[in-house]
């Protein structure tokens, strides 16, 4: 168990200290720099430093993820930030019990709203650390609405900085996520090209392409009808490229040679959305790979399909912001996604259904809240560290343990430990900084270069980011009791939050069987919907295919992170399934989504002829994944016959024989054999050592 625990502990040390590239979105940290040298230029003329930290926060607010126009986001995160925070923390300062309540419900609130986007809930968690700051430091009302008033000016100068061009195209977060979904699909045709086997990174940006859309009021999605087709445009490639990526015989040899063709014209379209640009470079679809596709063959359909839809994308990626958009309209299967109801409405029914004990949002949120309010009591129990630091220090530990306890082991551990070890760095930079000669000119500029700093490094992660922005907190207070006494808050707050994990833990380990069963159901009430559709194509509801399509890939998504988190948690013995298993049961898992992606896209049209067998497929297919989930659940072992009323009606030795890309119902005989290889994986079939991990 220690050694587990070690291990795991290793791993997440590992990870924290990863570097990342610096100087990130450079365009956002110019304007916040600028803002951050106004306001510290404005401060020294009127000898306010707090100037200098409200600019800083109303660059930071700006550069936290957001899905609506960054104008607005800005303003709305200064108010936020150097307002409404810091007067409720003056006014409740004399109020212990309220101040706790107050705390304790913002990081809930917080916790809360993190699952609609990182974004929105750091920004209710800073807001209520800048509440705990001020209650914190403020001798009284009038002293702490002074402080008030210098953040808000200060606030107000950096956002007026995010005024300064390049604004970028309209719809910029939209444009980055649908960039980031044909990024994902080149590198997954150029990784399955290389070596065969796809990484199938795109399930995760297509979800998050089409969470930023459903955010946008009802009024601005017309103007972004081009965005809505392009993600159905991507949809229909990843469903052609999935048929040509399994197909059998001569094909794959040819994929081979139209993949990087497939892969630049992708990347092409990103380019183009991404920074609202005409594509400069076009593939040649008349000359190269394409042409050797000859009249006739079994595989041409598939790749004039591909072609045309990556021909439809680079239209849509043409597209200005506004204008055309009737013409950029052709995708029924996105009406369910553009008619969606507004983010309110469905924000506040998720957030209902999110309010039970048995949610991870919920426990989570509830964890979060509890870790930062007991760090407030030990901050305010400590005093001044009994004379050797300041008074006022406790919202260092409250800001600690909210910022550092995440829904997982690994991230929890990776931060706490990194930024620890960032905070000492950083305090004995600050303290050595103090002993530089006395001079108000000095200090302001030395202000500068560490917010510099920290906006240089603060992509790259914890350690860097927090050394540099601990010494501006530490150098800012101009004493060594600030240095030390902001390296202790850091370092507890950051054990107070490692430690209720480990006291309250949610370890993925154990919710992959619930994860696997939620995905498992919802995946087998689709192919039973899409057995149905191929056996009269007249029925088939393209939206409820949508729904039904985007649920899976929602419920996949989760069962993939939680694997990906359980491998480096110190709890093996309560998993059901040792590493070697785990990683053969999401193969399986991706096998059948696959078959799920064939099948959509061999759906014959709505006045084609159906396959009337495909009828008696639906009923045992949904049959047998309904088992399945149950066996996920339970740990119970599948009936060994499980999918035999599947291969009675087609034929197992038809899913060797058969191509993928060949429409008919041989195409179902995949579909058998993948459940039957999910039905093995789940008991751990195929791995030689149960004991490897």
């Amino acid at each position: 168990m220690v050694t587990h625990y070690g291990r795991a502990v290793l791993h997440a040390t590992r990870h924290g200290f990863r570097v990342e590239r610096p100087l990130q979105n450079p365009q956002a940290l110019l304007r916040a720099a600028v803002g951050i040298v106004l306001g510290t230029a404005v401060g020294y003329v009127l000898d306010q430093q707090m100037l200098c930290v409200g600019a800083w926060l109303a660059g930071l607010g700006s550069m936290i993820p957001h899905q609506r126009h960054r104008l607005g986001v800005s303003a709305a995160s200064a108010v936020l930030l150097c307002v409404v925070g810091p007067v409720v923390g003056v006014y409740v300062h004399d109020v212990t019990w309220l101040l706790y309540v107050l705390a304790f419900l913002g990081v809930f609130a917080g916790g809360m709203l993190m699952m609609f986007g990182i974004g929105l809930g750091m920004r209710a968690i800073i807001m209520t650390i800048l509440m705990v700051a001020l209650a914190d430091l403020a001798p009284d009302v009038s002293t702490g609405l002074t402080v008030v008033k210098w953040l808000a000016l200060g606030g107000a100068l950096g956002w007026i900085c995010q005024l300064l061009p390049p604004h970028g195209p309209r719809f910029a977060t939209q444009r980055k996520a649908v960039a980031a979904l044909y990024d994902a699909l080149a590198a997954d045709i150029r990784a399955a090209a290389v070596d065969g086997t796809a990484p199938q990174p795109w399930p995760g940006p297509l979800l998050a392409a089409r969470q930023s859309l459903t955010v946008l009021p009802q009024f601005s999605r017309t103007a972004a009808a081009s965005l809505f087709g392009l993600v159905g445009e991507a949809e229909r490639i990843a469903r052609n490229v999935r048929v040509l990526q399994t197909a059998e015989g001569a094909l794959p040899e040819i994929y081979r040679a139209q993949a990087a063709a497939v892969a630049g014209a992708l990347s092409d379209v990103a380019s183009a959305v991404r920074s609202g640009r005409p594509i400069a470079v076009t593939a040649d679809w008349s000359s190269g790979p394409f042409s050797r596709i000859r009249s006739g063959e079994a595989h041409e359909n598939r790749i004039r399909d591909l072609v045309d839809s990556l021909t439809e994308a680079r239209r849509l990626a043409d597209i200005p912001d506004a204008g055309k958009t009737a013409d950029s309209w052709q995708h029924d299967e996105l009406t369910l996604l553009h008619s969606q109801p507004g983010f309110v409405d469905r924000g506040l029914r998720r957030l209902r259904e999110e309010l039970t004990w048995s949610s991870p949002v919920f426990q989570h949120a509830l964890r979060l809240a509890v870790a930062a309010t007991i760090a407030e009591a030990v901050g305010r129990a400590t005093g001044d560290w009994g004379g050797l630091g300041e008074p006022g220090h406790a919202f260092w530990l409250f800001l600690t343990a909210a910022i550092v306890l995440f829904p997982t082991f690994e991230h929890t551990f990776s931060r706490g430990i990194s930024r620890s070890t960032g905070a000492i760095a950083g305090g004995l930079i600050g303290w050595a900084l103090t002993l530089l000669p006395d001079g108000r000119a000095l200090h302001y500029l030395v202000l500068i270069a560490l917010l510099f700093l920290y906006l240089a490094f603060r992509s790259t992660g914890q350690p860097l980011m927090i050394m540099w922005i601990t010494a501006w907190v530490s150098y800012l207070g101009a004493g060594g009791s600030s240095a030390w006494t902001r390296t202790a808050d850091t370092v507890i707050g950051s054990a107070i939050a490692m430690a209720l994990y480990l006291l309250w833990p949610t370890w993925q380990s154990k919710s992959l069987p619930r994860l696997l069963a939620s995905w498992i159901r919802v995946e087998g009430q689709r192919l039973g919907a899409l057995a149905a559709a191929w056996a009269d194509p007249s029925t088939a509801d393209p939206i409820a295919l949508d729904r039904m399509g985007h649920e899976a890939r929602a419920a996949r998504h989760k069962f993939d992170e939680a694997a990906t988190h359980a491998e480096s948690e110190p709890v093996h013995h309560l998993a059901r399934w040792t590493g070697p298993e785990l990683r053969l049961l999401s193969r399986s898992v991706h096998e059948v989504a696959k078959c799920s992606a064939v099948l959509t896209a061999h759906l014959p049209g709505p006045q084609a002829p159906g396959v009337p067998d495909a009828a008696r497929y639906a009923e045992p297919l949904h049959l047998a994944m309904s088992e399945l989930a149950t066996a996920a659940e339970t740990g119970a072992q599948p009936d060994s016959d499980l999918t035999s009323g599947l291969r009675d009606i087609f034929g197992a030795e038809r899913a060797d024989t058969t191509p993928a890309w060949q429409p008919g119902p041989d195409v179902f005989g995949r579909v058998t054999h993948s459940v039957e290889e999910l039905a093995s994986a789940m008991h751990g079939e195929g791995v030689p050592d149960r004991r490897v991990r």
